[in-house]
């Protein structure tokens, strides 16, 4: 992958995140499911990303 397929990739995750914190602030959505999508997000970005760059 080159580089901006990995920025549009980080920006998806970002915008996924960002819902997910307006999602819960209006309170459709519970606490449980806000912080898996924290966690999956996270994980992603700190395992997937770095291995999808050197894949480049």
């Amino acid at each position: 992958m080159n580089s901006k397929h990995l920025k549009i990739i980080g920006y998806v995750v970002l915008a996924i995140l960002v819902l997910n914190m307006i999602l819960f602030g209006m309170g459709l959505v519970n606490g449980l499911v806000f912080w898996l999508v924290i966690a999956l997000g996270a994980i992603f970005v700190y395992f997937g990303l770095p291995k999808m760059k050197e894949n480049k």
